[in-house]
């Protein structure tokens, strides 16, 4: 009887300890889905992708025109150092507007967490209970931000 006395008295000392922590989870796919600066940057990358596309095609054209083979092997290797360099250039584009919108989501989380109090923040699909989504308190930060 002892025991169990002890045993209640430390659940109710250690409630309100527990009833303090906050959890909160955050859907990733959808705040990258709204953040408008993600779909601005989107289109500029497909933009710049079409624009190589556009480029392949004329180089291709320019080299089944050539009149020697000296000529269409000269074009052939001006053209792959031009695409190599383009197609460099847009893959740090894509690293460098990567890094930055990861770094936006993650300083709102964080302001979201700090102001909410949480204890701890997961993404949505690693909770299946007991966790408030504050997905559109991120999106809400990141498109009034800019």
């Amino acid at each position: 009887m002892k025991k169990i006395l002890v045993l209640l008295a430390m659940l109710a000392v250690m409630s309100p300890a527990l009833a303090a922590e906050k959890y909160a989870s955050v859907d990733l796919d959808k705040v990258l889905r709204s953040y408008t600066t993600t779909a601005r940057i989107n289109a500029d990358l497909q933009k710049e992708e079409a624009d190589i596309r556009v480029f392949v095609l004329d180089a291709q054209k320019r080299v089944v025109s050539a009149k020697t083979d000296a000529e269409k092997k000269s074009l052939e290797d001006r053209f792959n150092k031009e695409l190599q360099v383009k197609v460099d250039a847009l893959q740090k584009k894509k690293v460098d507007a990567l890094r930055a919108i990861e770094a936006d989501v993650k300083a709102a989380i964080d302001k979201v967490g700090k102001s909410g109090a949480y204890s701890l923040i997961l993404t949505s699909n690693n909770t299946l209970y007991g966790t408030v989504d504050i997905s559109d308190q991120i999106i809400k930060i990141l498109n009034t931000a800019k």
